[in-house]
Parts: structure tokens; C-alpha cells; sequence
């Protein structure tokens, strides 16, 4: 058999394997998939996505409640991978809204939302240190260290919130100075 035919018959098997293998539960499935394909990496789509991610944090809240520190260690994985692809997107938006703009307030709000962001993404890294502590029996028994995970992802959706709130407030902001 040559070279070419050989790779031909191995190659969709591998693949059909592969693919098979990586997907996660298809119960939560859901909150946790990649991008779209139709993801066009505007503003819009980098804000439905942070809002899914806040969605994703109270379902990797239940999870760690109901034990399973592995799954929720995934979806953390996934929701800082996320967090930041959005995240930065939403920040470039505004700074090229408010560019030359000379708007102090403005400013100032997206200063706040740069630092709330910034919040946001060394707690989504703590959360995922949280979890795999708490695989590696750092954090001591499994009830406690089950416990300060989930204060670590409690403190998580606060971020979330916070941040989510200063860019709708920003983006108001923005449209009343559109508006002038």
C-alpha cells in the first residue's frame, strides 16, 4: 500500500475518533460550546458571549455544589478561554469609540470597565487554580475544599456582574454623547 492511499483510510477514522471523544456532556453542552462558526468577532457578538459565560458561571456553580470538580475544571477552562476573547474585543470597541473624544466621564468609565475586566479575568484564573487544588487534595478534605471553590466561583459571578454593568453603562453613555 502507498503513502497516499494509506493516509486516506486512516485519516477519517482518527478524525471520526477524535471528535467522538472531545465532546462534552451533552446535557451542558450547551453553555460550553465554541464560538460560532457565524462569530464575526464584533462587539455584538463579543457581548452575547460574555452574557452566555455569565450564564455558564451558574451552571460551573452548580456543578461544583454537586461534586464533580473534574467537569467544573473543564468548564472553567473554557469560560476563561471565552472571558478574554470577548472581553478584549469589547474593550478594543470602546477604546476606538472613545478615542479623541476628550470626554472625561467617559473616560473614566472605561477605565473602570478595563479594571473590572482585569477583576474578572484573575478570578476566572483563581477559580480554575480553586478547582484543581481541590483535584489535587490541596485545599484539604473535599467538603471544605468543595466549599472554598465555590466561594472562589461565587466571587466570579460578582465579577461578572460588575463588569457586565459598566459596559451597559458605558454603552449608554456613549449613545447620549452619540446623540450631541
Amino acid at each position: 500500500m502507498d503513502r497516499s492511499s494509506f493516509i486516506g483510510t486512516i485519516i477519517p477514522s482518527t478524525i471520526a475518533v477524535a471528535t467522538i471523544s472531545s465532546l462534552p456532556n451533552p446535557t451542558n453542552a450547551i453553555e460550553f460550546v465554541p464560538a460560532s462558526p457565524f462569530f464575526s468577532g464584533t462587539y455584538q457578538d463579543a457581548l452575547e458571549i460574555m452574557h452566555a459565560q455569565r450564564i455558564a458561571v451558574d451552571n460551573i456553580a452548580n456543578v461544583v455544589q454537586d461534586g464533580k470538580i473534574e467537569e467544573a475544571g473543564f468548564k472553567v477552562m473554557q469560560l476563561n478561554a471565552q472571558t478574554r476573547t470577548a472581553g478584549k474585543i469589547i474593550l478594543d470597541y470602546y477604546q476606538q469609540q472613545i478615542s479623541g473624544r476628550g470626554d472625561n466621564i467617559i473616560l473614566l468609565r472605561f477605565l473602570s470597565c478595563q479594571k473590572k475586566f482585569v477583576v474578572l479575568l484573575d478570578l476566572c484564573d483563581e477559580c480554575g487554580d480553586a478547582l484543581q487544588n481541590t483535584l489535587k487534595g490541596k485545599l484539604g478534605a473535599t467538603a471544605a475544599a468543595q466549599i472554598k471553590s465555590s466561594k472562589v466561583v461565587d466571587e466570579t459571578k460578582s465579577a461578572y456582574d460588575d463588569f457586565l454593568m459598566d459596559v451597559k453603562t458605558l454603552e449608554k453613555e456613549l449613545e447620549v454623547l452619540r446623540g450631541m
